[in-house]
């Protein structure tokens, strides 16, 4: 059996009898069996996994970097390094989250476009998502002012040129001149428009949706809150049942109880976990640099040290189960907040332990930390 790999005894992190585990068979990066045993031929590699929890790989749509490296860092280093420490914590694949400069070289962007689905010892780099450049400052959170500014369709044209097919989503803020239309445009090309970074009222929220908009960033981060006497943006994403939401539920970018919150008003399917990590995800606690400014990562979060917060440090996995934690959701619904949800919004054949889906898997110890990582049937951690 050519590149072959089969893991027995598998315990399903979506069965409800652990007590009948299967055996899965990888070939050529692809699922090929899942059920009792019945074959005919010795795979190449066979590796039993009795009374671990098997699942499929994490799916990451919303990360700057990872293991002190960064995607703005701009060097093949950097994405490797992320690859790696992505990997050996449980994620299989990934959006490069980062921001594009007007009229600069953009170098990271160019490097990184060439990573896009090559096969690496790690994570893949599914695409990228840009946070911007057509974001209301007002709102702009930790970002660089200067990854900012007025849309046009000369400035669109110029991203597109710059990300070459590879970008997969991009967080706007619909109430800025010229933004429905970019909407509509990014729609067009298949690019994925997001809400965030924005004070959007409620009318222009709406607004947004109608151009195209189905998906919100880091929700409740960057974007007006909710007020009982005043319809905001929050409302109208609250009254809108078809799109999907990124959640940071580490318990500092949202309290728990937001966390379960919504949970309940989105329902597990439209709930997509998320880090919005830096490169303090995978490296000890500590004080680091992040640009150019000294920074603490300490119980999961990072911040300046003024207390700003300004990304999280807990691998996705770790969220995945604060937000199990936090909802009392089923291990199911916590492991597709990460895997299935992410992959059905980018249209990846990720993202469930099924025939004919990608091979990209992961085997947990007992105490939900990674023993092991497949991806494309490859082991890479």
């Amino acid at each position: 059996m050519k590149n072959s790999l089969l893991l027995k005894n598998c315990s399903l992190y979506n069965s409800p009898d652990k007590l009948n585990p299967v055996d899965i068979l990888i070939e050529d990066s692809k699922i090929s069996f899942v059920g009792n045993p019945s074959l005919l031929k010795t795979p190449d590699i066979i590796i039993d996994v009795t009374g671990k929890t098997t699942a499929p790989g994490l799916i990451d749509i919303h990360i700057q970097g990872a293991g002190g490296a960064d995607v703005l860092d701009g060097t093949e280093d950097a994405l490797l390094t992320i690859a790696k420490t992505l990997a050996r914590t449980g994620t299989t694949s990934y959006l490069g989250t980062t921001v594009v400069k007007p009229g600069e070289n953009n170098h990271h962007l160019k490097i990184a476009r060439e990573f896009v689905n090559k096969p690496v010892d790690g994570a893949t780099l599914s695409g990228f998502h840009l946070e911007g450049p057509f974001i209301n400052p007002d709102k702009k959170g930790a970002l660089n002012p200067s990854g900012i500014y007025p849309s046009s369709p000369e400035a669109l044209k110029e991203v597109l040129d710059i990300t070459n097919g590879t970008l997969s989503m991009m967080t706007i803020a619909p109430e800025m001149p010229g933004n429905l239309e970019i909407i509509k445009q990014l729609k067009v090309n298949n690019i994925i428009p997001a809400f965030a970074h924005s004070n959007a009222s409620y009318e222009e929220t709406k607004k947004g949706f109608e151009a195209g908009i189905n998906h919100i960033t880091h929700i409740f981060n960057a974007m007006p809150g909710l007020h009982h006497r005043d319809a905001t943006a929050l409302n109208a994403i609250f009254e809108n049942e078809s799109v999907t939401a990124q959640i940071i539920s580490d318990g500092h970018h949202l309290h728990p109880s937001t966390v379960n919150m919504l949970y309940k008003i989105l329902g597990p399917e439209r709930c997509i976990c998320i880090t919005d990590g830096i490169q303090a995800i995978g490296l000890p606690e500590g004080r680091y640099i992040y640009n150019g400014r000294e920074y603490e990562s300490k119980g999961g979060a990072a911040r300046y040290l003024n207390g700003t917060l300004i990304g999280s440090a807990m691998s996705l996995l770790e969220i995945v189960f604060k937000f199990k934690e936090f909802t009392g959701c089923t291990l199911e619904e916590a492991i597709n907040s990460a895997s299935k949800n992410p992959a059905e919004l980018l249209g990846l054949n990720k993202g469930e332990i099924k025939k004919g889906k990608d091979a990209d898997i992961i085997i947990l110890d007992s105490d939900n930390s990674v023993f092991l990582t497949i991806v494309n049937g490859k082991i890479v951690y």
